[in-house]
């Protein structure tokens, strides 16, 4: 059921998963870090799935709900990352980047407009 209401995030996620693992197989120089990168887009997905089982218990017919589901999944989001960028920071004492972190933030913008273009397009 959720890849066929989700199949674009699907698509985006093994899109990244294989590019990501080809850089990294075949030794390709790249201004990012690859594992870090990869980490944020399968928490990205995860968080995603996350959310469409929670959207699925949501009234439809009650908009007040729907937003408020929305906005507690982008809250959850946010917290989930926040505690994972604070950890990440505290374990690794070097810096991330910034091609990383726009990246990051690139992946996560597209994943919440994913997500809720699948909210909208479930009424």
């Amino acid at each position: 059921m959720f890849l066929k209401k989700n199949l674009t995030a699907f698509l985006l996620f093994m899109i990244v998963l294989v590019a990501g693992q080809t850089i990294l197989f075949n030794d390709i120089a790249v201004p990012v870090k690859i594992n870090f990168i990869l980490t944020v887009n399968m928490m990205l997905f995860a968080m995603t799935f996350l959310n469409h089982i929670r959207l699925q218990r949501v009234d439809k017919t009650n908009p007040n709900a729907i937003v408020r589901s929305v906005m507690m999944g982008t809250l959850l989001k946010l917290i989930v990352f926040a505690g994972a960028a604070l950890t990440y920071l505290k374990q690794a004492k070097v810096p991330v980047g910034y091609p990383t972190l726009l990246t990051s933030m690139v992946l996560y913008s597209v994943y919440t407009w994913l997500e809720i273009k699948m909210v909208i397009q479930k009424k």
